[in-house]
């Protein structure tokens, strides 16, 4: 605001300055929207970066992104197999249905987790360096946009020889797929803040995550009543991995209404991770180097 004051027969000119709102909703969003703009480059460059570098000392490399969730589904086969445990209703047959269920799940595990890692291993970079730091959530994107394509290529074939060929219906279940790469990130993105103060959370989700898996219906099928459904119920993962595997085994899939629900929970819940990514990391950042 300006003032004009008379001062010895002239007018003089005063500014006042009123304090601002830096955290307005329309702007915050829209230094997002620029930082994914500015940052696609970046991105990519991190990606090529540590997708070399990853598995450059690793003898088996990229086959560590199928071991995890083939090894788990072939522990529940066998143990389905030799009666160890009796898991009945399987709208699929089993060994395909398990292994739909931990590939789904590990995408979701996976994309859960990236952001953390993304930022942790960016923190020097990121004390020393002015960029968007939305180039890392690309990055992170970028990574399990890679890990998906791998796993398709290797599942596509094993199911195909359990019975259950590709139809049109596999673009139903990439659109499920899309929901739970959502669900990751934007939870992985609002525990970024926390995981980069504390290394508490890096250190819990190793043990969290597994016990997850058992709340979701990963290795069996949908429970009707009890506590287990409940929980199923609730659970976001739930109606995308469902809707995925359904369109990849051709079973009727039923829980629409759910997965219209979480839908746009999750598109609201992603637009609040990067706000609040947005507005955090730069205290992180300065608190880090301080």
């Amino acid at each position: 605001m300006i003032k004009a004051s008379p001062s010895e027969g002239k007018y003089m000119k005063t500014t006042v300055y009123g304090p601002q709102n830096k955290y307005l909703l329309s702007k915050l969003i829209q230094e997002v929207y620029a930082g994914f703009k500015e940052g696609r480059e970046l991105a990519f460059r991190l990606f090529i970066r540590d997708l070399k570098g990853g598995y450059k000392r690793s003898f088996l490399g990229l086959f560590w992104l199928f071991i995890p969730p083939f090894f788990v589904a072939a522990i529940w086969i066998f143990l389905n197999e030799q009666n160890v445990v009796s898991i009945e209703g399987a709208p699929m047959d089993y060994a395909a249905f398990t292994l739909c269920g931990t590939i789904l799940w590990s995408l979701f595990a996976e994309a859960l987790n990236k952001p953390i890692q993304r930022f942790q291993s960016a923190m020097g970079m990121m004390s020393k360096l002015n960029f968007p730091r939305e180039s890392l959530v690309l990055a992170a994107v970028y990574d399990q946009l890679f890990s998906l394509v791998l796993k398709l290529i290797v599942l596509l074939p094993v199911l195909w020889s359990l019975g259950y060929p590709p139809t049109w219906n596999w673009v139903i279940g990439l659109m499920g797929i899309v929901g739970l790469l959502i669900a990751g990130i934007s939870i992985g993105l609002l525990l970024s803040p926390l995981g980069l103060l504390y290394g508490d959370i890096g250190k819990a989700l190793p043990l969290i995550l597994p016990f997850a898996m058992y709340l979701s219906p990963v290795i069996y099928p949908l429970r009707e009543g009890g506590k287990m459904a409940f929980l199923q119920g609730i659970n976001p993962v739930t109606p995308f991995l469902e809707i995925a595997r359904s369109a990849f085994g051709s079973y009727e899939f039923t829980l629409w209404q759910p997965l219209w629900v979480w839908s746009i929970l999750l598109i609201a819940l992603l637009l609040l991770s990067l706000l609040v990514m947005k507005i955090a990391m730069p205290i992180i950042v300065e608190r880090s180097g301080s």
